[in-house]
């Protein structure tokens, strides 16, 4: 496969079907991942992640609006919406019944048909707009 379609069966089974399976199947396990303000583990950062997003939303929906490639290089612009049914960590520990899309962007590097380096972007600050955490327009 090329490492667009890696990502692109990456992202559909693991955050489309919630299969944590991919992740084995997909990203080497030493892989890193780099947010804002944090690194760590892709294995053990995602395997805690999807975890807590099964766990907290029901009828899940997952979209890639663009995947772009480079060589090994691969970025993804995604959304993802589900309805909040249980505990989304200290964000909304009680569920509220609400529809709620997420949405970011994620640079993939590819080596040897393994995920190896993951920099995330989401907006956050949208998220919690939507579960009345932060007013409209900060």
């Amino acid at each position: 496969m090329s490492p667009t379609e890696i990502i692109r069966t990456f992202h559909m089974d693991l955050w489309g079907t919630g299969d944590l399976s991919a992740i084995d199947r997909f990203v080497a396990p030493d892989a890193r991942t780099v947010m804002t303000g944090f690194e760590g583990n892709t294995v053990e950062v995602l395997r805690e992640d999807v975890q807590r997003y099964v766990g907290a939303f029901s009828e899940v929906t997952t979209t890639i609006d663009h995947l772009i490639a480079e060589g090994d290089h691969v970025a993804m612009w995604w959304h993802t919406t589900g309805v909040h049914t249980g505990p989304y960590g200290d964000i909304a520990p009680a569920p509220t019944g609400a529809s709620i899309t997420m949405e970011g962007v994620d640079l993939f590097t590819v080596t040897d048909d393994k995920i190896v380096e993951v920099t995330s972007f989401w907006d956050a600050a949208a998220v919690y707009r939507q579960f009345g955490l932060l007013a409209d327009g900060l």
